[in-house]
């Protein structure tokens, strides 16, 4: 059954009304910054930027330039297919009391155990941050948030335009199932994949925005198109999933080429959300049946 986004949110709690005020301050900072960006700075950029050097910082972008390194346009790499089959057909499992393996594993469990501490650290680190500097009042005063009134009723207000924008949404989804082109293939087959595990996490959607960054900026979504189709992608599959998954062919009417690039590029994203249990295994292989079934009907929109 569809439940809205606010409903779910909802589910861990309300926030405090010191809370509420300290995302206040982050949103009005944030806009405050926004607009001084586009009043001094973003004019000056602009002119001395061409797009030629724009092309070429995107090409050396680390995330880009990752890619393209290990890749097979790279020379230096046409040997490590050969030396990966050697060692791949040579393959041999140590045995379980290799002292090396038992290094191995110790060494693992430290790493591990190192990793999950600093994680801590940082998370309470940023939270004292947070809390520190959005909650102070002088800053809040200063964005202009500093009176006490009527905050509790602008928080209902907001909360009932949310809930009839969610409505809205729910209402002109229907007609949704069938709309669309490979992007929406692509972010749709994902969500199903992931879906029993609770959605794709960080590393995920982190690969997302770094396969979207390598697109030409002429041939590349912007950042708000990018999450409103990831955000109604997701709506889709809450509201009828099968339906969903079963439109999939109607989305990927396109040469077989940009097909099979579609569906490499889903493999790297289920990769780099982790290893996929029995269930996710099932639901990927029928999502790479869907992506090579040519569908007989023409395809009713596009989004």
């Amino acid at each position: 059954m569809f439940r809205a986004p606010l409903d779910d949110i909802r589910a861990f709690g309300v926030n405090s009304p010191e809370d509420d005020k300290r995302f206040a301050t982050v949103a009005r900072l944030s806009e405050i910054n926004l607009g001084v960006y586009r009043t001094f700075a973003e004019p000056w950029i602009r002119a001395a930027v061409t797009e030629p050097m724009a092309e070429a910082m995107r090409a050396t972008h680390p995330h880009r330039l990752r890619f393209e390194l290990f890749s097979d346009r790279n020379p230096l790499m046409s040997a490590a297919k050969p030396l990966a089959q050697g060692v791949r057909a040579d393959r041999q499992p140590v045995s379980p009391d290799n002292p090396l393996l038992a290094m191995e594993r110790q060494a693992s469990s430290w790493i591990t155990s190192a990793l999950e501490s600093w994680g801590e650290i940082r998370d309470s680190m940023t939270e004292a941050f947070f809390l520190t500097t959005y909650g102070s009042p002088l800053l809040q005063a200063t964005v202009g948030l500093g009176a006490q009134g009527n905050g509790a009723l602008r928080r209902s207000e907001r909360d009932l335009v949310r809930e009839a924008a969610a409505a809205e949404l729910r209402s002109g989804l229907d007609r949704k199932f069938e709309e669309g082109g490979v992007e929406e293939a692509v972010l749709r087959a994902l969500i199903h994949v992931r879906r029993p595990e609770g959605g794709f996490d960080e590393r995920g959607y982190r690969m997302l925005k770094i396969i979207r960054e390598t697109r030409k900026s002429n041939e590349r979504l912007s950042l708000p198109r990018f999450r409103e189709m990831l955000n109604e992608q997701l709506q889709l599959v809450l509201l009828d999933e099968e339906r969903a998954i079963a439109a999939l062919p109607k989305l990927l009417q396109t040469d077989e080429a940009e097909t099979a690039a579609a569906l490499a590029a889903l493999h790297q994203l289920v990769g780099a959300a982790g290893a996929l249990d029995a269930e996710g295994r099932r639901r990927f292989a029928r999502v790479e049946k869907l992506f090579g079934t040519k569908p007989t009907k023409s395809r009713k929109g596009n989004g």
